[in-house]
């Protein structure tokens, strides 16, 4: 009885690890991550726009924060979600893929006070090599002396592509010097990935397309014999 009840236990343990890999599908799409690895969470919000400009976001929670009293250094990272995008039938995917992040509230109080983002991590075009991400530090945009928000974007060149995978990506927020330096998120900053989708044609749409080319090229050489 202690054994069936340990291997019932084991059988739910693994099931709820397989069910926090989440797939979301944004119609020319799907995104598969897994929402319990970091404190990002599912996705919040999707977005269309012309030319194909399609993209989601996740919502920066607010445990997403560092704080420094009196000078001291303080430094914490936060993972992104590991996540893959893949084209969904009948479309097809390019780039380039832009990340952007914003707007994050930093504040500095203080001689020397200072406060940075930087963000990194590796990306996998169709299956192939790890390389990685374009790494930077995002751009602080004051609103007072003492008070302003973060902002940034990166871009990616893809051309075109079936998936693309994001994997070991994470912020870090660094804070220090003066009397007080501090970031932190609210649930309103989002974390985005933008790229483009556009729908193909189906093989009777081509069929179509050339008969139409074959009558102009015909009614062209009748004109042209009269």
């Amino acid at each position: 009885m202690q054994i069936k009840t340990i291997v019932a236990a084991a059988a739910l343990l693994v099931s709820g690890l397989a069910s926090a890999t989440t797939t979301f599908n944004g119609g020319a799409y799907s995104v598969t991550y897994d929402e319990t690895t970091t404190s990002f969470g599912s996705i919040s919000s999707w977005f269309g726009g012309g030319g194909g400009l399609v993209g989601f976001s996740w919502s920066v929670d607010p445990s997403v924060n560092v704080t420094s009293i009196g000078g001291a250094p303080a430094s914490a990272t936060f993972a992104v979600p590991d996540f893959t995008i893949w084209v969904n039938p009948g479309y097809a995917l390019s780039g380039a893929l832009t990340s952007s992040l914003g707007n994050i509230v930093y504040f500095q109080s203080g001689v020397g006070a200072t406060t940075s983002i930087t963000a990194t991590g590796s990306m996998s075009i169709d299956g192939g090599p790890v390389v990685a991400l374009p790494a930077g530090a995002l751009t602080q945009t004051p609103s007072s002396p003492s008070l302003g928000f973060f902002s940034g974007s990166t871009s990616v060149p893809l051309g075109g592509f079936s998936s693309f995978a994001v994997t070991g990506a994470s912020i870090t927020l660094n804070a220090m010097g003066g009397s007080f330096a501090a970031i932190g998120a609210q649930p309103q900053n989002k974390l985005s990935f933008a790229f483009t989708a556009n729908p193909v044609p189906e093989p009777e749409t081509y069929a179509l397309l050339l008969a139409g080319l074959g009558m102009v090229g015909l009614l062209a050489r009748r004109r042209q014999m009269r």
